[in-house]
């Protein structure tokens, strides 16, 4: 496929978490697409969905409200909180609320989706 075609096909699977954003502008970069790219927010490491479950830890929601807000599994959300732990170097929700306000993941709408 060329370019433009791959450019189209990634950037969905990279705003929804499925690819690493970073990994795919380069990419897209690279086969010169530079245009319009997908909006990386802080937190590094992070996918989109991870981000969106922190936002939502930060505005005092437990998991499970979390999972229907999201539409997925208090199981699945429980592996994200885990995973966000790791990336952030925290151990507890209130480490994790410190790191999202640090990074300006916290309060408001959500900074990374639309």
């Amino acid at each position: 496929m060329n370019a433009e075609e791959a450019s189209r096909r990634l950037r969905p699977d990279a705003r929804d978490g499925r690819l690493d954003e970073v990994v795919v502008e380069a990419v897209v970069e690279t086969a010169g697409m530079a245009g319009n790219r997908v909006r990386v927010t802080a937190a590094p490491g992070l996918t989109v969905r991870e981000r969106e479950v922190l936002h939502l830890m930060t505005q005092g929601l437990p998991n499970k409200a979390i999972a229907r807000r999201l539409a997925i599994s208090p199981k699945t959300v429980a592996n994200h909180v885990e995973h966000i732990y790791s990336k952030l170097g925290v151990s507890n929700r209130a480490g994790a609320a410190m790191r999202a306000m640090e990074q300006g993941l916290a309060g408001g709408a959500f900074p990374g989706g639309d």
